[in-house]
């Protein structure tokens, strides 16, 4: 009998705490919305990968694990408004640029994103240009994987010999907008 009441002793307390870790995490997230998540989805709809945003120390990690992506640099930003309508993504508006920033400076401008030559990438990285919360409130805000490659604004416009040929207007115009990174290839609502 005692060895019997000492393992229902035991299952108790795993079990108390358990439910005392399960109610800390409770409040842990209630009170501050420590992590966020997005589900990357290409025009399809099929799952591509996932995004977790995490609230560390007055910064946000995040991390991003992607498959079945073209190989190359995308670009890789935070956009204004949580809804990704297929096939072109352009439901999530505009990065999130709360302080209307130029781009390279906009809060949703993010680092590139390297999909390697079997589709596959992961990208981990801090900052303080965001918070939790700020991501969503309001409509909320969508992470957004581009065709190809963020310029972060850098646009040769000068005409002296040892310079690029300056660019059209058009491309200046998109470098300003998004970074002249293309189509919107894969999107997730952050939530």
């Amino acid at each position: 009998m005692g060895i019997a009441i000492r393992k229902v002793s035991a299952v108790v307390a795993v079990v108390t705490l358990i439910l005392t870790f399960v109610a800390v995490r409770a409040v842990q997230v209630h009170a501050g919305g420590s992590t966020s998540h997005a589900l990357l989805r290409d025009a399809s709809g099929s799952p591509v990968g996932s995004v977790t945003l995490s609230s560390e120390d007055g910064v946000v990690l995040v991390r991003a694990v992607v498959r079945d992506l073209p190989p190359g640099f995308h670009g890789f930003h935070i956009h204004a408004i949580g809804s990704c309508v297929s096939p072109a993504f352009t439901s999530a508006g505009g990065h999130y640029n709360p302080g209307a920033a130029t781009h390279g400076a906009h809060a949703g401008d993010l680092p590139s994103l390297l999909v390697l030559g079997d589709g596959t990438g992961k990208l981990r990285f801090v900052t303080d240009r965001v918070t939790l919360p700020s991501l969503e409130a309001g409509s909320g805000t969508a992470i957004i994987i581009h065709a190809g490659a963020d310029n972060f604004g850098n646009v040769p416009v000068g005409t002296a010999a040892n310079q690029y040929t300056p660019n059209s207007a058009d491309a200046t115009a998109l470098t300003a907008a998004t970074g002249n990174a293309g189509a919107r290839i894969a999107c997730g609502v952050i939530s």
